[in-house]
């Protein structure tokens, strides 16, 4: 009788098992062996109805069969449903388990080649663009120009007992030569007072060659120093009338900013009538980055005041690798910022120029390689300087027009320019102190 029930047991079980609903007709044979080894039947063909509980109700009670009651077989039936939904939960949990992390798995071999593919592309393209500047480096071509002064002080005073050096008070280069000569004629005596001439000559290395004269004057302490500064024709000049000599419907008129500024209310400075803000971001100073106090400061007064903003960058570098450091320091205080204007490229440490160890187009290349870094965040850059250093230094063909400072009332520039600035001693409502102003030509950006 046992063995009826465990047979009845596995029939069910693999029924259910197989996914089969109802199994319309099992027969049941219950069956033991004489002492012979013959077979005999000991119960009548049957046959039995499986319903999934979870689709009918619960089948009527049947006859009762040989060797099984009602109940037992009714606790049959739940066991073996079950067991029969747990064993396909778990093997639907478990495929769509696979299948979830066969997903996941290919998902991630798939970003994992796309970053691959694009960091060796991008790889490529810095490759390329620094063997690009490293070959326009080397570059030098013909020797058919005398050096250049790019800073000369013609009429220096220094305060008895100094020490005089010659290098305070110039700078030079030339186009190709990297290493100009520099001859000094005639001395100075610091610890007497007076008046000592110099005369000053460059040489490059196929006997082009400048001079220039130089006059020291040796003055008692406390008598005053040299300054740097030059006169500026166009002397104090306030916003009020920099508007009226030079606002027009081709015209914006605006400034340009730095720590040196201080504490700038950019509220009273658009009530005054200025359109536009650049403003330093910062730069590279004795190999060093560093970020302008005042610059966030700057840039956040600037646009809640509701205008519009440019910044610029003090550069001293003096190669491709310092050139792609600079601008990820940049980019990264800049922080995605949009620009109204280009990011200027202010280079103008002349003085002792020649320390640096570059020639002109050396310089010129580093301000190709500079637009290219910059342009490769997606914004433009441009050139400042002045219309001296624009003619006679930065001589190389620009991709973009330049921000020109010119300190005159009028500027006589052949060059294309975009902005000009006209003085560096503006005043304005909104700051203590001067000022540079700045004009703005928009049909020419």
């Amino acid at each position: 009788m046992k063995k009826a029930k465990v047979i009845l047991t596995t029939v069910v079980v693999l029924a259910l098992l197989s996914g089969v609903g109802v199994l319309a007709a099992i027969v049941l044979s219950e069956v033991q062996s004489n002492n012979d080894g013959e077979i005999v039947e000991l119960m009548p063909e049957t046959t039995i109805e499986v319903v999934s509980v979870s689709e009918e109700p619960e089948p009527e009670p049947e006859p009762v069969e040989e060797g099984f009651t009602h109940e037992e077989r009714a606790e049959l039936m739940k066991a073996a449903t079950k067991t029969t939904v747990l064993a396909l939960s778990t093997a639907w949990t478990e495929a769509d388990s696979v299948a979830q992390a066969e997903f996941k798995a290919k998902a991630e071999e798939e970003a994992r080649k796309k970053a691959e593919e694009e960091a060796k592309k991008k790889a490529e393209e810095e490759a390329a663009r620094a063997k690009a500047a490293e070959e326009a480096l080397k570059q030098t071509g013909e020797d058919t120009k005398a050096p250049v002064f790019l800073y000369y002080r013609a009429n220096p005073k220094i305060k008895q007992g100094d020490t005089f050096n010659v290098h305070s008070f110039i700078g030079y280069a030339d186009d190709v030569d990297r290493n100009v000569d520099l001859n000094v004629q005639g001395s100075v005596d610091t610890s007497t007072l007076g008046t000592y001439n110099l005369t000053i000559t460059i040489t490059d290395d196929v006997g082009h060659s400048t001079s220039k004269n130089m006059e020291v004057k040796v003055i008692a302490t406390g008598g005053g120093g040299g300054g740097t500064g030059e006169d500026n024709p166009t002397g104090k000049e306030q916003f009020s009338d920099f508007i009226a000599g030079y606002k027009n419907e081709n015209t914006m008129l605006g400034i340009d900013v730095s720590r040196w500024q201080g504490d700038i209310d950019f509220q009273k400075c658009k009530n005054a009538g200025c359109e536009f803000v650049y403003m330093r971001l910062g730069g590279y100073d004795e190999k060093e980055h560093y970020t302008d106090r005042y610059y966030v400061q700057n840039m956040a007064g600037a646009l809640a005041a509701g205008m519009k903003v440019g910044i610029y960058w003090h550069a001293e570098e003096s190669g491709p690798e310092e050139i792609k450091a600079s601008v990820k320091y940049l980019m990264g205080v800049l922080g995605g910022q949009k620009l109204d204007f280009p990011i200027a490229y202010d280079w103008e440490d002349y003085k002792n120029f020649e320390n640096y160890g570059m020639n002109l187009q050396d310089l010129n290349n580093l301000l190709v390689y500079f637009e290219q870094e910059v342009e490769s965040y997606g914004y433009k850059a441009c050139l400042y300087g002045s219309k001296n250093a624009q003619n006679t230094i930065w001589t190389k063909p620009k991709k973009n027009p330049v921000w020109l400072a010119q300190y005159n009332t009028s500027t006589n520039y052949e060059g294309e320019y975009f902005m000009w600035q006209h003085s560096s001693t503006g005043r304005i409502d909104g700051i203590a102190g001067d000022v540079d102003l700045d004009v703005y030509y928009p049909n020419k950006y």
